[in-house]
């Protein structure tokens, strides 16, 4: 009974503190539209980080970062990272001032979907076909080139924690293309109510499959507490070669070792 009273409370302060980024999006917008959007983009990343960690505050997240000093000032990066849930926006949100990349569908999403377009998501619509380069490469490579941080979940979906999938190919001409450096991620849940995270405990924390987002997030609300590991890898930079077709395949998979040496030995 206490923990369902306690999920009800969380999920009362969380939807007021989604009310809240909303409108803090909407003032942001009226204010400095008439500088372009651009600057809009730039005033909500850069209060990003502290709306991540406002949001795991409020979730009983506990975030354990390492690989801090690898992160060089002043600098932009392409963020990879493997992907275990829809909360892993928040936490690598809470560190970065980052435009995320989500699956088109999500903007369609109650709340949630309106705050992720106000705050310049980039929505991958893979319906689209046919074409060689689709329409959101050309919008990460502009929003990398102007100097912003843009991370790319790039498994195309999320797992069940068993271990980091194969990478989409095509998403690592952006950064090559744009000049601006990859910086590998991995996030790894550690623990669950104090217990090691485990296929006992996954499905709490991880969301994938047909899992329904409502279901899951009332299972999140009622956890306690649940602590997760967050690793910064050293920053990957090449020249884009003539083949940049080829060039992506071979740097999604040097990338997708890095992450996934971070997720089995971390």
């Amino acid at each position: 009974m206490f923990r369902t009273l306690k999920a009800i409370l969380r999920l009362m302060v969380f939807v007021i503190a989604c009310i809240g980024l909303l409108i803090f999006d909407l003032v942001i917008l009226i204010l400095f539209i008439p500088f372009g959007k651009k600057a809009c983009r730039r005033v909500s990343t850069f209060f990003g980080p502290f709306w991540g960690t406002l949001f795991l505050k409020l979730l009983g997240i506990k975030i354990i970062i390492s690989g801090v000093d690898n992160v060089e000032r002043g600098q932009n990066y392409c963020v990879i990272s493997n992907h275990l849930s829809y909360l892993d926006i928040l936490i690598v949100g809470s560190h970065f001032p980052l435009l995320f990349v989500a699956r088109h569908d999500v903007k369609y999403w109650p709340l949630l979907g309106t705050i992720a377009w106000l705050r310049g998501s980039i929505f991958v619509d893979r319906s689209i076909t046919g074409v060689k380069e689709p329409p959101y490469v050309k919008e990460i490579i502009s929003y990398l080139k102007k100097g912003f941080d843009v991370v790319i979940f790039p498994e195309g979906t999320t797992s069940n924690g068993a271990g980091v999938l194969s990478f989409k190919k095509i998403i690592f001409s952006c950064p090559v293309r744009a000049g601006v450096p990859i910086l590998p991620v991995t996030i790894r849940y550690a623990r669950i109510n104090g217990e090691p995270f485990s296929e006992l405990n996954r499905d709490l924390v991880c969301w994938y499959g047909g899992m329904t987002f409502l279901d899951h997030f009332w299972n999140v609300l009622r956890l306690r507490k649940f602590e997760v590991k967050m690793q910064i890898h050293l920053p990957v930079f090449e020249e884009p070669k003539e083949d940049w077709l080829e060039q992506s395949r071979k740097l999604s998979a040097k990338v997708h070792d890095i992450v996934e040496a971070g997720y089995k030995y971390s």
